[in-house]
């Protein structure tokens, strides 16, 4: 492994540090990139066999502090002999699901742990299935509902051994987060594995770059109500109304900062509650763990909680996080993602020495392109940053010359609503590590605009491959500086906006305004000779991520803007990558999951 690029990420907003250079670097450069040795492999362990059988699930009702009834299923262990109910005791593993009581029927997700000696409780969500109650989305009282369970499982189920993890995926996995930040210190709850979970609900799935999605109204309509809640008036559908009137919570408002996963880190580590998570490169949110895992990281080492962890900084094994090459929920109940989860659970509920919460590198990252896993301890992984010129046509290292400029019109049926800029191809392999900025400069006819920006990588053979993309709503352009991430020479990577009604500000036709896209995180090998490419679009294309779903005053703001982005001069647009080494990443030697 190379250790000759010095480290130069900055901790946020230039001016917030200074950048590490020389030898002491690059030394904390692969300190923080090579695994340890024996740290990230634990062959001592290795996942035991069925050993029983698994029960059919026992309805049971708990009753809440409030009075309401929370129904749940559980499922023992049992005697494949006989199948009797195994003698003993075991720990506890708590799902909370908001789709009913057909789906949290836990013999399918939970036979594997069952069959290993758990006991498997599967709760439906306050307000959905048999549950009674309001439903809301997620938040404090979902959290309180979780620890009130947990207290349960350890004290008053039967056959508990007092210990309890949370397992489950989605909205499964998210809740968890609730119910860590609930429990209380010295609580029985002692590992969690949030899978196929994002960071940021409002940044991240019920608003792309301002603008709301249909996220929120489409998990409502696959949850079955209780028989006490009002799909009318529930806390829940308030929220989906007002994303979809431009009231306040299609805004960052509190509402939703309250149901930002990592402000609740703090509280979590607090508590003492390890936990593994897991998303896909292809997920609803891509990638959408890292926030957790950067959270997580700095709560524990008293950092600031969202500025990246730059490599030499200390992290915890008791929190670590897998993103693979797959879409939301893909592998989660394959057999390899299941050993990772007992393996976790083993650790933190059996006192097994697995040697899982020993690794110094505990974020496990599978590199697109070069088709492996790999670990490191930073993220993003290096601080390199490359900057690449719009012109006509082109992205090249140098700004176009002025007077260069190309216009964009919203419009669906527009044939001229999109635009192409690709590089010359690359004489060197690179590797694209962490989120990427976009900072177009453009003049619009109306008083909003929406920009949206594609990332490709183009092979020799004209193979696009997509590695990112984002969107962003012109009114909202506001810029924070000191939540944003730089690279090498103050490079802008990641972008930070407030998305609050506060911060909203019209947009002047025919005024040359400045919009910062924050392009989402990746981890892929580009070859030498590929060329990267870059495709602005006036509306999110069919390929985006998520769509996105403006309000009504959104679109007439919007409706017939012509946008001319320039190129040159001191508003020259730019796109912004973190590209580095192939050479500062090696071969996992764990198996994280399926390639595929």
């Amino acid at each position: 492994m190379s250790t000759r690029t010095p480290l130069a990420l900055l901790r946020r907003h230039p001016n917030a540090s200074t950048l590490a250079t020389g030898l002491a670097a690059a030394t904390l450069v692969s300190t923080a990139l090579a695994p340890a040795a024996g740290a990230a492999s634990h062959p001592a362990w290795t996942p035991e066999a069925a050993a029983y059988g698994v029960s059919a699930p026992v309805n049971v009702s708990v009753k809440m502090d409030d009075g309401v009834t929370i129904s749940a299923e559980v499922v023992y262990p049992t005697d494949p002999a006989t199948g009797a109910r195994a003698t003993g005791t075991f720990p506890v593993l708590l799902t909370q699901n908001p789709y009913g009581s057909a789906q949290s029927d836990p013999t399918t997700p939970g036979t594997y742990f069952v069959q290993r000696g758990y006991i498997y409780v599967a709760s439906a969500v306050r307000g959905t299935g048999a549950s009674g109650g309001q439903l809301s989305w997620f938040g404090q009282r979902q959290g309180q509902d979780g620890a009130e369970l947990v207290d349960w499982a350890a004290r008053s189920l039967a056959g508990s051994d007092g210990r309890v993890g949370l397992d489950g995926c989605s909205y499964l996995g998210v809740d968890q987060w609730f119910t860590a930040a609930a429990v209380g210190t010295d609580s029985a709850l002692k590992a969690i594995t949030p899978f196929c979970t994002d960071s940021d609900f409002y940044n991240d799935l019920t608003a792309n770059g301002g603008i709301p999605t249909p996220f929120v109204a489409g998990i409502g309509r696959a949850e079955p109500r209780g028989p006490e809640d009002d799909p009318a008036t529930d806390p829940q559908s308030v929220v989906v109304a007002q994303q979809a009137t431009g009231g306040s919570d299609a805004y960052d408002n509190a509402y939703w900062q309250q149901l930002d996963v990592q402000k609740l880190m703090p509280t979590i580590v607090a508590n003492g509650i390890p936990a593994l998570t897991e998303a896909g490169w292809n997920d609803l949110f891509p990638g959408g763990n890292l926030g957790d895992y950067v959270a997580a990281q700095n709560a524990y080492y008293h950092r600031p909680l969202t500025a990246p962890i730059t490599a030499g900084e200390p992290v915890t094994g008791r929190y670590q996080a897998i993103v693979g090459p797959w879409t939301h929920g893909e592998n989660v109940n394959a057999t390899t993602l299941q050993n990772q989860r007992l393996e976790w659970f083993d650790t933190w509920l059996k006192g097994e020495k697995t040697g899982m919460a020993d690794t110094s590198t505990p974020l496990h990252l599978f590199e697109n392109g070069a088709n492996r896993w790999t670990d490191t301890a930073a993220w993003p992984p290096s601080g390199d940053a490359s900057s690449y010129y719009l012109g006509k046509g082109t992205l090249s290292r140098t700004p176009a010359g002025g007077g260069a400029d190309d216009t964009l019109a919203w419009a669906p049926a527009s044939s001229t609503n999109s635009l192409t800029y690709t590089s010359s191809p690359l004489a060197s392999a690179a590797v694209l590590d962490g989120p990427s900025d976009v900072t177009v400069y453009a003049s619009s006819t109306a008083t909003d605009t929406e920009l949206s920006a594609t990332l490709n990588i183009v092979a020799p053979d004209g193979t696009v491959t997509k590695q990112a993309d984002g969107v962003l709503l012109g009114s909202q352009r506001a810029l924070s500086p000191l939540t944003s991430w730089y690279g090498q020479g103050g490079t802008l990577l990641k972008p930070s906006h407030p998305f609050t009604q506060a911060s909203s500000q019209p947009v002047t036709p025919g005024r040359t305004t400045r919009y910062d896209i924050s392009l989402l995180s990746n981890l892929t090998d580009i070859p030498a000779g590929d060329r990267i490419q870059l495709v602005l679009t006036s509306q999110t294309p069919s390929t985006f991520h998520f769509p996105v779903a403006p309000t009504p005053q959104e679109l007439a703001n919007l409706a017939g803007g012509v946008y001319t982005v320039g190129y040159g001069g001191p508003a020259a647009s730019v796109l912004n990558l973190p590209l580095t080494s192939p050479d500062r990443f090696t071969t996992s030697p764990t198996d994280w999951g399926p390639a595929s």
